[in-house]
Parts: structure tokens; C-alpha cells; sequence
């Protein structure tokens, strides 16, 4: 194999490498519920990155491919940021690109830290591709502005919760390792494809990885119990993105909630009502009547509620703050004393622009200046503690893991989907919550302002869910373990564990190779 060290610029080899693994991670997320693609679509990759260590090949060619190969999988899967981005600028495509050309090099690190591995140990693909790739996802998690964990491996599994219960014990990090590895098993498999009883041998390690996460699923959804909790009634109302953000008059969206939760009290006699994020999209001392609203809302059938709403500092007050937040109201509608939640995660560029003062952005409304939140304390209520996820705060394991720390007895998540339109977003955002509810066993309610809303058990088994860009209601008879796990208890130990083992092989082959280099001076002096 001809190897190429510098540009940017493929080699065929590299090329066919990389668009097999992109075609393969590209059908391996929701909408797509499979599973296969998942478990092959580091194999391609990896047998390069393997050749071109063993063949005294050059570390840049592992990072080459693996950029192109997380440029053109990433693309395929996160086109929706372009479509979202459309909605606020025309420059949503260069916001598009950028994403990639940030996420395609964290890739091509991976690959290139596969690489090291494998020239300074020669182990099997089985045990490094597991570590390197699950320290790049927990890397991913911790970058501050521009973390961005979307799609980790185990999000694939977030579909078939017999195989993604491994997640009680390390979180999706664990999910994650354990398809990685299903991936380093074939591709060893093919670099001993001239054996036949040692390639058989890393089929059947596949095999094995596979059928013990699934006993240990089985075993886990069999044994779990669970009993009830409350009854928790999420309201659906399906504004378009552009109606919220063009609209002369944001009250009468109001009045459409307001109309949809009498009618879901009245029918159901929930224990809790969570509207959407951003259900109440201006201020509210912009909309002081707004208050009335709340009270207006369960004025005939008492029920507390958890809202998505914009809260601010003192407008009178400069620097001017504003949060993307959650209140809580007493049955009667009126606002609780229990501080409201503000946002800790948020959204690249659109909420905050990364590393930039927030301040400067004070003259364009609701983008790139949102303040962010510091508290994590769950809202208490007559049956127990609900912590608030906002939108996709539902990616970061983190932060259910602190509520579930507290004792927290549900998690409920709102979000506005409605910027994501029709792509594959709404899908990928909502299976997220499947592995959170592992992780914690614990339950998730979902509001939505344009779906998918729902309520997740702490199995991660979607027990319902409501079609995308229709008005729903329901009530949910939300369930609870008193199961904790060891996830909840000391977090992403593997995760952690592979990042400095990762570190490990990297620094050790930078020293090898200066060492080599020294050797090879003084033999020339």
C-alpha cells in the first residue's frame, strides 16, 4: 500500500476506507432502528489505520482518513444543523460546515491516536479500538462551548434497551465500548482472514461481547420492579419555529396551551403538567397577564406545573442577563417559591456563541447570548423531585447523573423541536433519554412543543410517544424503581479509565519515536 504523509487530500485507499465507514455510521442512528451497521462501521476504518501502522505507514494517514471519514459521517447524519440554522440566518450553511470541520478532526485525533496504539503495542484491533474511540467520546463530552456528544456509538442501541442496559453500570461510555469492540473483533477477524481458525476465533469473540451484554440485559429487565410514582400529563401544542419567532402576538400561543391543559386536567386528573421549553417565549414582566394565564390554566382542577419559560435578571440592571429556563407553579398556577431552573447546556451559537462575552450580543434578540445556569437542585412536589432537562441538555449524561445523586425521583425533559423541522433530528434527540433512564433507572416524561413528547420507564423502554407536528395531550402513569446503579454512583469511570490509557499509548509512542530519533542521530554522528 502506497502511503502518502502530507496534504489533505485522500488516497484511494484512504477514500474507500472512510466512505464505507461514514456510509455505515450514517444508517446506524435513529430514524434507523438497526443494529448491524453500528457494529461494522469502524471496521473499514480501522483495518487502514492498522495497515498503515504495521506497514510502517505514517500517522497522518490515519488522521487523513479519519477526518474524512467523521466529515462525511458526521454530514450525513447532522445535515438538520443547517436546516435549524436556516430559521435564524442565511449563513446557516457555513454554521453547517463549521460543526463538521470542528467535529471531522476530533475523528481524525482518534485515528491517529489508533494508530500510535498499534505501532507501540501490535495489540488487536478488540482491545485499542474500544479504548481509543470511547476516550474520544468522553473528550467530546468535556470541551466546554463546543462540547457536543451527539452521536455516541451507544446511541445506536437507545432502540433495543436488552442491549444497551450495560449502561447502569458505565454509562454510554460502556454501551460504546462494547460496540467498539464488537467492530475491533470483525476487523480483526478480516486482518486474519488467511487463518481460518483464527479469524472463526475473533468472529466468535464478536459473538460473545453481544450475547453477554443481552444475558446481562435480560437479566436486568427481569429483575428490575417497578412501582408507581405519578401521574404527569405533558401538553403538545405544535407552533412552527417560524410562527414563534414572526409572531405579533405570543399570547395567543399561550391561550392555546392554557385550552389544551383544562381540557387534559379535566379528563385525566394528573399529579404534575409540563409544558414545552420556551412555552412562555417572552418575559414576563413583558407579559405580566401571562401569570394569569397560569392560574387561568388549572383554575377548575388544581394541579401544579413545570413551564419553559425566559427569565431574565432585573431588565433594569446592566450588564442585562437572560436565561433559558423552567418555573414551577403551585396547583393553583401561581409561582412557586422554589427557584426556577436556568439552563446549563446550551446550544452552540444559537444560545451562546463559544468563548465569546454574551454581552455583545445583547442587541439581537434570544441568539448567541444566553446566560447560563449554576443551580441543579430538582423541584419538589407532593409525590417527589422532578430535575429539569432543557432540550438538549438530554445529551450530557452529567447532568442526570447530579439529580439522580440528590434523590431525584423523575426527570422530565422539555424541549422545542420545531427548528429541526422533518430531518432526523427529532429522532436522535429523543432516544438519548432511553440511555439516561439506564444509566440512573430512572423515569423521564418528555414535553415537546412540536413532539416527539413521551415517557420513558427506567428500563429505557419508550412506553408512549407522540407523532411530530401534531397538537397532543396525554397523561402518563409514570413508574420508579428504587434500583440505583453503579453509574449513578461513581459516573463515567470507564470513559475516564480510556482517556488516560489513551494518553498513555500516545505519549509512549511520541517518547519511542524520540528516542528512535536520538538513536539514530547519534549513530550518524
Amino acid at each position: 500500500m502506497k502511503i502518502r504523509a502530507g496534504g489533505i487530500v485522500p488516497s484511494r485507499a484512504e477514500a474507500l476506507a472512510a466512505l464505507a465507514s461514514a456510509a455505515l455510521f450514517a444508517i446506524s442512528f435513529p430514524p434507523f432502528n438497526l443494529v448491524v451497521p453500528v457494529l461494522l462501521c469502524l471496521v473499514p476504518i480501522s483495518i487502514l489505520v492498522t495497515h498503515a501502522a504495521d506497514r510502517e505507514g505514517h500517522g497522518w494517514q490515519a488522521a487523513r482518513a479519519g477526518f474524512w471519514f467523521g466529515f462525511i459521517g458526521y454530514g450525513a447524519n447532522l445535515y438538520w444543523i443547517a436546516v435549524a440554522l436556516l430559521l435564524y440566518t442565511k449563513l446557516a450553511l457555513l454554521g453547517y460546515i463549521g460543526a463538521l470541520v470542528w467535529l471531522a478532526p476530533v475523528v481524525g485525533a482518534t485515528m491517529a491516536a489508533l494508530y500510535f496504539a498499534r505501532k507501540l503495542t501490535g495489540w488487536p484491533l478488540a482491545i485499542l479500538l474500544p479504548i481509543v474511540w470511547t476516550a474520544s467520546e468522553l473528550a467530546l463530552n468535556y470541551l466546554s462551548d463546543l462540547s457536543f456528544p451527539w452521536l455516541p456509538l451507544g446511541l445506536a442501541f437507545a432502540h433495543a434497551p436488552l442491549l444497551a442496559q450495560v449502561a447502569d453500570l458505565s454509562g454510554v461510555r460502556g454501551v460504546s465500548f462494547c460496540i467498539a469492540a464488537v467492530n475491533g473483533f470483525v476487523a480483526d477477524a478480516w486482518l486474519y482472514r488467511s487463518s481460518r481458525r483464527a479469524a472463526t476465533a475473533r468472529i466468535v469473540g464478536a459473538v460473545a461481547v453481544l450475547a453477554v451484554v443481552a444475558a446481562y440485559g435480560e437479566w436486568r429487565m427481569a429483575t428490575i420492579q417497578l412501582t408507581p410514582l405519578a401521574r404527569i400529563a405533558i401538553i403538545q401544542p405544535d407552533i412552527p419555529e417560524e410562527v414563534k419567532l414572526t409572531t405579533q402576538d405570543p399570547s395567543a400561543h399561550v391561550a392555546k396551551l392554557v385550552a389544551m391543559t383544562r381540557a387534559e386536567v379535566a379528563r385525566s386528573s394528573p399529579d404534575l403538567v409540563v409544558w414545552p421549553e420556551a412555552a412562555l417565549d417572552r418575559f414576563l414582566w413583558q407579559y405580566p397577564t401571562w401569570l394569569d394565564s397560569l392560574r387561568a390554566a388549572v383554575a377548575e382542577h388544581p394541579t401544579p406545573m413545570v413551564v419553559g419559560f425566559m427569565d431574565s435578571s432585573d431588565p433594569r440592571v446592566v450588564p442585562f442577563a437572560y436565561y433559558n429556563a423552567a418555573l414551577l407553579t403551585d396547583p393553583r398556577g401561581n409561582l412557586s417559591p422554589q427557584p426556577p431552573y436556568r439552563k446549563h447546556y446550551l446550544v452552540p451559537i444559537v444560545e451562546r456563541v463559544p468563548f465569546l462575552n454574551p454581552d455583545w450580543f445583547q442587541g439581537v434578540n434570544y441568539f448567541g447570548g444566553f446566560g447560563r445556569g449554576t443551580r441543579e437542585e430538582p423541584f419538589h412536589l407532593a409525590f417527589g423531585t422532578a430535575g429539569v432537562l432543557i432540550c438538549y441538555e438530554s445529551i450530557f449524561p452529567q447532568l442526570a447523573r447530579d439529580y439522580a445523586k440528590q434523590g431525584t425521583s423523575v426527570l422530565l425533559n422539555i424541549t422545542n423541536d420545531a427548528w429541526f423541522q422533518r430531518s432526523n433530528a427529532p429522532y436522535q434527540h429523543f432516544a438519548h433519554l432511553s440511555l439516561r433512564a439506564i444509566e440512573n433507572r430512572l423515569p423521564i416524561v418528555r414535553a415537546a412543543n412540536t413532539g416527539i413528547s413521551g415517557w420513558i420507564d427506567p428500563l429505557g423502554r419508550v412506553r408512549a410517544e407522540t407523532p411530530i407536528f401534531v397538537p397532543r395531550s396525554a397523561t402518563y402513569d409514570v413508574e420508579v424503581t428504587s434500583q440505583r446503579t453503579l453509574y449513578t454512583l461513581v459516573g463515567d469511570w470507564m470513559g475516564a479509565l480510556c482517556l488516560v490509557i489513551t494518553v498513555g499509548f500516545v505519549f509512549a509512542a511520541w517518547r519511542s519515536s524520540r528516542l528512535r530519533r536520538k538513536s539514530v542521530d547519534r549513530a550518524s554522528a
